[in-house]
């Protein structure tokens, strides 16, 4: 039986040809702060943590990168930073994900409730937003005051946030060679111990959180950046409560597509300890006794049709001065030599792009699905090994094995959550997104596992609808985005979900009349 010939408009593929017919595509991030700055020969710079993402790519694709100050720093795109401008400010039709970096204190030129309203639209439009602060109260003249923000993070004095000096304050500082505790320790090559967490409903049961997974063979992020005196994330007490966006009253933590209850998760921890030291920029810090918290939390909207929302302790996971010791004289950070990342850093490093990934409005995803596609399917083994027929002449197990084919491939360049993203907007198209949710959410490991035949169906029909449409052009420059691959990708992964669901009924027909027997027999004994 003859076989699709897609590979020809593949065998010279550029991907510079996919980026450039793509474009309208392209992630866009703000980077937004009060009084950190963009300067890279300052400790309190963030250029480490911009430069990583410009150098970065989300979904297969570069994002562009616009770094904001509410302050005059010549250094930032955009000085002196209006949420609501007209021109640069933050709207859903500009931006995809927003990081809000606070440094000022409550009370201290807090953020306008109008420009607080217009960070709660673009979350409700699907943006994703990003917010930390330091010690006690910096961060809450910034972030405090914005819907679910406010509860994921300790940020104002009303919520108990930790001391800068006390025995209420949060260390994670690891002493270097001479083994004192002092506070240039943040800038030595010694990054903190992170306890993840392997229970979440983001990531499942026995998997990180998306925010903290690496790409193979890395595993999970279980380092980061360490300071003597962190602010700490939450868990909100109760999901009850509103908001007001644009005059209407809105549910903060609104059920899931499902019905289901959808609260922030604890995506890792930190222990605080050590011991005091008499000196540094902030004045003598006290001993301390060990305890845990939370150093990253994080808001899965997606499943709410709202935006994704994440908190972290502290910006000092983030600034110069933790990541290249930038001003701290004799200091690193976590490059060794000078210039080199730690494999710590490494790791650092990709949690940042997930944040920017992971964070991005499921409309990007979805835009950015058909390159990934290509790319893949102009590699090897794809490339070489894959065979696929006609979409109305497959069997259910060949369009299992070749989706089962893409996601392998796929899992060799980008991190497992991406492949269940993946996964799951293509189920969500064949089955509605809730239903979709219903099936992927199985907490039964066993059921879990065979509803991955589903899955697998799903993309083996997806990536035959493509595959056909392929065939059929004579260079890749002849795709139209949004017109080429879409319909004939519904198409293959309807016709192939309908047939794997067919035959998982039949299968539980077959074991139901098994175990009636079964049972039969042991009732005559």
């Amino acid at each position: 039986m003859p076989t699709i010939a897609f590979q020809g408009p593949l065998v010279a593929l550029n991907r510079l040809d996919i980026i450039s017919l793509y474009k309208e595509c392209q992630p866009r991030v703000l980077v937004v702060t009060d009084t950190l700055n963009f300067d890279p020969t300052q400790g309190f710079g963030l250029t480490q943590f911009v430069n990583t993402l410009k150098g970065s790519t989300i979904h297969g694709m570069t994002p562009k990168v616009v770094t904001a100050s509410r302050s005059a720093d010549p250094n930032a795109d955009i000085p002196n930073f209006d949420f609501n401008d007209a021109s640069k400010g933050l709207v859903i039709s500009r931006y995809d994900v927003v990081f809000l970096f606070g440094a000022r204190s409550e009370g201290v030129s807090d953020l306008p409730a109008a420009q607080v309203d217009t960070i709660a639209k673009f979350m409700e439009a699907g943006g994703g937003v990003f917010a930390t602060g330091d010690h006690q109260t910096l961060g809450a003249s910034l972030c405090g005051n914005v819907p679910r923000v406010r509860a994921m993070r300790r940020w104002k004095a009303a919520q108990t946030p930790p001391h800068v000096s006390n025995t209420n304050r949060f260390s994670t500082n690891l002493s270097g060679p001479n083994e004192g505790e002092e506070f240039s320790d943040q800038s030595n090559t010694e990054p903190q111990r992170l306890y993840l967490n392997f229970r979440t409903q983001a990531g499942g049961v026995g998997s990180p959180h998306p925010l903290v997974q690496l790409k193979a063979p890395r595993r999970a992020m279980e380092v980061y950046p360490d300071h003597p005196h962190e602010g700490e994330c939450l868990v909100p007490a109760s999901l009850a409560g509103s908001f007001t966006v644009g005059g209407q009253s809105v549910p903060e933590w609104p059920d899931d597509l499902t019905g289901a209850a959808l609260s922030p998760e604890v995506v890792a921890m930190s222990v605080s300890h050590g011991d005091g030291f008499p000196g540094g920029p902030t004045g003598a810090k006290q001993a301390l006794s060990p305890r845990l918290f939370a150093a990253i939390v994080a808001y899965d909207g997606h499943r709410a049709n709202k935006g994704r929302v994440s908190t972290d302790s502290t910006w000092h996971h983030f600034i110069n001065i933790n990541i290249d010791g930038t001003g701290e004289p004799g200091f690193n950070g976590l490059q060794a030599p000078a210039g080199v990342d730690t494999e710590a850093l490494k790791r650092i490093r990709e949690h940042y792009v997930n944040l920017a990934t992971w964070l991005m409005p499921k409309k990007v995803r979805k835009c950015l699905r058909f390159p990934l596609v290509l790319e893949e399917l102009s590699r090897f083994p794809l490339m070489e090994e894959l065979e696929l027929k006609p979409i109305k002449e497959a069997t259910v197990t060949e369009l299992t094995e070749a989706g089962a084919a893409l996601l392998q491939s796929l899992s060799r360049r980008v991190a497992p959550w991406e492949v269940n993203a993946f996964v799951l907007d293509t189920l969500s198209e064949s089955l509605g997104e809730a239903e979709a949710l219903r099936l992927l959410d199985q907490g039964d490991a066993a059921t879990a596992l065979r509803n991955q035949d589903i899955a697998h169906a799903a993309m083996g029909g997806m990536l035959t609808g493509v595959a056909s449409k392929l065939a059929e052009l004579p260079t890749i420059k002849e795709v139209v985005p949004h017109r080429t691959f879409e319909a004939a990708a519904l198409e293959g992964s309807k016709v192939a979900t309908k047939l794997a669901l067919g035959r998982k009924r039949e299968q539980l027909k077959q074991m139901d009349e098994l175990l009636s027997r079964l049972q039969s027999a042991g009732e005559l004994r």
